[in-house]
């Protein structure tokens, strides 16, 4: 299209070009609502005129308490530096000192002469006169350590504590060990050494076993004999197995439980007469229990007193066993019990196991997008704003376009990360009847004529995106949003004939390009074919701008060298994309996973 048709249209196409931005815009806020970065701005800053307001109220409790969210929101130097004051005056030396050491840290260069030397002098003030360090070694690493009853970190402690000058209470504690308690006053301006030395539990006990007549017998723990009743030692804590044997004297094996440092006294009682029982269950496993006390695992030898006695079994999954025996003095009893499957099984609905949203996830898709706005080139501007050569035009105000995606990524449940990769395709034919032109305004002339044009565009993007997924039994919510670039490449083509003799000119200048920050947003409702796949059915949304980066719109190069048969043809350098660029259509794909 001639230069003459973008001449007459500057204030309209301003108008539309202003009111295409005020959409993107709209469309960027939606997405950009969604980063918690512009809430914690807000927050931040309505915190720091909470905090100055409890100041100069010389209410600094509640100052220093509205700037530390400040500073937890966005940290500044003012956060900070009302922090510290706040502080200050509270006496809370520690608390102050962090705050104007961060301040200084962090901050310094930028701060003003006057806030610096005052930060300076009080950071100077505390550690010299107001706070001192404590320098806390133990014996053993990973211990707990605490100061006036608030956690400070596990042993070894990267660097002595700063604290306010004066006694504090010291607990050190580590699971079997005795706990470590002291108050060492902390001197200012200097450091004070605490050597903590953690001592051992024991984890054994004491236990005693005596027969309750008196009788003489041996003790036996887990099945070694340890010596004559009454007896006493140290075992390890947990569970052991007491018996006793004697001439013609027995007791049935009884298990204990030792706790660590906790004496035991046992008492048995010995029988008269005794009897050596063996049992063994078919295949090695199986609780035994003898008159309600368990006595082994899948098989028990030992002399038990003569007389009756309830053998018992257990299992899982197996029938409980159970029988009554009779026992005479020095006879023998053995017996190999089988024991059976369940007889009655309940059974009732099976529910599969869901599988976790956890892990490995990728898919793919195809993109049909559509250009709600165009891509504001020359023709489609042109058309809207004729000039006066312009006889009429058919220019079709959407881009149209398809493309192929892809991304890959891990899922926390309900929350995923992800690298997003597109490439897309898509182009405008508006044609446009023009009468001949003078020389009036100063283009031209150019014979009267038809021009259809071609703008081809093609190219690619990579994003990082955070995909939000919801899933049921079958059906599965999923929405990814998220930044990156773009890179696109645009061709564009004239084709001119003349409505006098016929004769054509065909005009395909260079290909231009442009790369763009890119801002895309896809939600898809999925129905799942399987544990890790679904077929996905959505909305795809990409914004981007042909003209941020390079601060003026995509153009090619004019030509002064077309001709129409003898006359000459005003070829200017068309813009084939200003301002915003905003592509969304149907997104149809699979995904994979977790």
């Amino acid at each position: 299209m001639s230069a003459s048709i973008r001449s007459p249209r500057a204030p309209s196409r301003w108008r539309r070009s202003a009111s295409r931005l005020v959409a993107a815009l709209g469309v960027l806020s939606v997405v950009a609502s969604s980063t918690p970065a512009f809430a914690q701005a807000g927050e931040a800053k309505a915190q720091i005129a909470a905090g100055a307001r409890a100041a100069r109220a010389k209410n600094w409790r509640a100052a220093a308490d509205a700037y530390a969210a400040a500073v937890k929101a966005d940290k500044s130097a003012v956060a900070l530096d009302g922090l510290a004051d706040a502080h200050y005056h509270l006496e809370d030396w520690t608390e102050a000192h962090a705050a104007y050491d961060d301040l200084l840290k962090t901050f310094g260069a930028k701060l003003a002469r006057g806030t610096k030397a005052v930060a300076t002098a009080r950071l100077a003030e505390i550690e010299n006169q107001k706070t001192g360090r404590l320098e806390v070694t133990v014996n053993e690493a990973g211990a707990e350590v605490s100061v006036d009853g608030k956690p400070v970190g596990k042993s070894p402690l990267a660097a002595p504590l700063r604290l306010s000058a004066g006694p504090h209470q010291v607990r050190v504690t580590k699971d079997g060990f005795s706990p470590f308690g002291t108050p060492p006053n902390v001197v200012a301006g200097s450091t004070t050494k605490l050597a903590v030395k953690l001592e051992a539990l024991a984890n054994k006990a004491k236990i005693t076993v005596r027969e309750k007549g008196g009788a003489k017998v041996r003790v036996l723990v887990d099945g070694v004999d340890v010596g004559e009743s009454p007896w006493s030692g140290e075992v390890e804590a947990g569970e052991h197995e007491i018996s006793i044997r004697g001439q013609g004297l027995g007791a049935a094996p009884q298990r204990i439980k030792v706790e660590r440092g906790q004496p035991q006294d046992i008492e048995v009682v010995a029988s008269s007469t005794t009897a050596p029982v063996k049992l063994a269950t078919s295949d090695g496993k199986g609780i035994i229990r003898l008159d309600d006390k368990v006595v082994g695992e899948g098989s028990f030898s030992g002399d038990i007193p003569a007389g009756p006695h309830k053998i018992s079994i257990t299992r899982e999954g197996y029938d409980r066993f159970e029988e009554d025996i009779t026992l005479k003095e020095r006879e023998p009893f053995s017996k190999t019990i089988t024991l059976k499957l369940v007889s009655a099984i309940e059974t009732g609905t099976v529910v599969a196991a869901e599988r976790p949203l956890e892990g490995i996830y990728g898919g793919f898709g195809l993109i049909g997008t559509v250009m709600p706005g165009g891509s504001s080139n020359d023709v489609q501007a042109g058309c809207e704003s004729p000039p006066r050569e312009l006889a009429g035009c058919s220019s079709p105000k959407q881009n149209l376009g398809a493309g192929l995606s892809g991304y890959v990524g891990y899922h926390w449940q309900p929350v995923g990360v992800e690298i997003f990769l597109a490439g897309q395709y898509d182009q405008s034919s508006p044609e446009a009847d023009f009468n001949a032109s003078t020389l009036d305004p100063g283009i031209g002339p150019d014979p009267a004529r038809t021009e259809s044009y071609a703008f081809r565009r093609a190219g690619g993007l990579a994003a990082a995106r955070v995909r939000y997924t919801i899933q049921g039994e079958r059906f599965r919510f999923s929405a990814a949003a998220g930044v990156g670039f773009s890179h696109r490449i645009i061709v564009v083509s004239r084709d001119t004939t003349s409505k006098v003799d016929g004769t054509r000119d065909f005009f395909s200048p260079d290909s231009v390009n442009y790369w763009s920050p890119v801002i895309s947003f896809e939600p898809s409702f999925q129905i799942r074919l399987g544990q890790p796949t679904a077929l996905a059915i959505g909305m795809s949304l990409l914004l981007e701008s042909a003209s941020l980066l390079k601060g003026q719109p995509t153009s090619t190069a004019p030509s002064g060298e077309q001709r129409l048969g003898a006359s000459g043809l005003t070829t200017p350098g068309y813009i084939v994309a200003e301002g915003a660029q905003v592509y969304i259509g149907p997104y149809i794909g699979m995904m994979f996973g977790p």
